[in-house]
């Protein structure tokens, strides 16, 4: 495969993101509008966007079947439909708890994910940080778009309007991924060749798999628990004024981190020899470094929010997005350390055990949403816990050099 066809896939994954987060990010962004009109509480609000959290925990679940190993494309296309029929529905749902059950279901479109991991994993060796961190920028990407446009369409047109404009749009870009994306480009698995009988079902038996999954879980924890959560901080210490740069600030800061690590990530690992153990070690080093800064990052901005400098706060929480850093870097190790026929399962496993903060990180807001600045606290250990984890995952086996030396 040539490399315009990588730069193709790359290019309809990071549509397929950024059109599918650009929808799903008007929940929050006109949660005004039909919260109204539904009569739903602050309380069902924050029920709704816990749904959505445990939609995305439930994705990587459901991708242990045989069936999402074997299709794809098909998961891909039930991902994007999972996603925008509630697009459709929501506006005409008119019942609160209709409502939070369609955010779960959209919180599946995360099936894709693995998929898109085990494709840049077929297509590149050391560039797969770099690939991936332009996906993976697809989320902020769209997190821009959706706020933006979405909420000028619904003052213009409305909030209904707005919703159904996106759910097109998400329908359309998926028919687009699936009509243009080459089969041979995306994971393939018959369970039936040699290497499989000997390593079907076995990546949770793997200390690898424990230990790198929950290398992410404080970055997952961090990244969509801050989000939300980084207005009303700001609002406490600074005002209101602020708060609203300090979330474009780190929104922005995401998109400019998820590129730039997953490219010194591909720099790095060109001075090696491309084994997987020199590629997995490059990688994990680049992650560490992201989470050193990261609790450089917090602590500062711990120190900006006491001493009320609001300069010193916004590029605090530049240097603290390097937090998102660590998902190309992450999610470039399904298929480094592991055996072909194993990198989509892998993929998913990881994606289980990282994203299980997705339904803590909900819980865990409400608890210190009142408590300010501790926030800045609970990040700074929250981003050493992964510096740990991953100097402790560097010292173990890959799974791949376990088959190798039992073969």
């Amino acid at each position: 495969m040539g490399r315009g066809t990588g730069i193709r896939a790359v290019g309809l994954d990071l549509l397929f993101m950024g059109v599918n987060f650009s929808a799903l990010t008007l929940f929050s962004t006109l949660k005004d509008f039909f919260a109204n009109e539904y009569g739903m509480s602050s309380a069902q609000l924050q029920w709704a966007a816990a749904a959505y959290s445990i939609g995305i925990f439930a994705a990587f679940f459901i991708g242990h079947s045989k069936y999402v190993e074997e299709h794809p494309k098909a998961t891909v296309l039930t991902a994007a439909i999972l996603a925008a029929i509630p697009q459709f529905l929501i506006p005409i749902s008119g019942s609160s708890m209709a409502v939070i059950a369609l955010r779960f279901l959209q919180g599946l479109v995360m099936m894709a994910v693995p998929i898109f991991s085990s494709q840049v994993g077929t297509l590149f060796s050391h560039a797969r940080p770099l690939a991936l961190g332009i996906i993976l920028s697809g989320i902020f990407i769209g997190g821009f778009i959706g706020s933006n446009v979405g909420w000028q369409l619904a003052v213009a047109y409305g909030w209904r309007t707005a919703y159904v404009v996106f759910g097109l749009a998400m329908l359309v870009v998926a028919l687009i991924w699936i009509g243009l994306t080459p089969s041979e480009t995306l994971p393939r698995h018959t369970h039936e060749v040699k290497e499989s009988k000997v390593t079907k079902g076995s990546v949770w038996k793997k200390p690898f798999t424990i230990i790198w999954g929950f290398t992410f879980f404080p970055s997952i924890w961090i990244i969509f628990t801050l989000a939300p959560l980084i207005a009303f901080i700001v609002t406490t210490s600074f005002g209101a004024e602020l708060a609203r740069v300090s979330s474009e600030t780190l929104e922005a800061s995401y998109i400019f981190w998820s590129i730039t690590i997953g490219a010194i990530a591909y720099l790095v690992s060109r001075r090696g020899s491309g084994n997987p153990r020199q590629l997995f070690k490059s990688f994990a080093y680049v992650q560490a470094a992201c989470f050193v800064i990261a609790l450089v990052g917090a602590l500062s901005a711990y120190i900006a929010s006491i001493s009320g400098n609001a300069t010193s706060l916004l590029a605090s929480l530049f240097i603290l997005a390097v937090i998102q850093g660590t998902a190309p870097t992450f999610w470039s190790i399904p298929s480094t350390a592991y055996p072909k026929d194993e990198v989509t399962r892998a993929g998913y496993a990881l994606g289980l055990i990282s994203n299980s903060a997705a339904m803590i990180g909900p819980v865990a807001s409400i608890l210190v949403a009142s408590l300010s600045t501790s926030m800045w606290l609970l990040t700074s250990f929250l981003s050493l816990m992964g510096l740990v984890l991953t100097l402790v995952a560097l010292r173990l086996r890959l799974p791949i050099e376990e088959i190798r030396e039992n073969t």
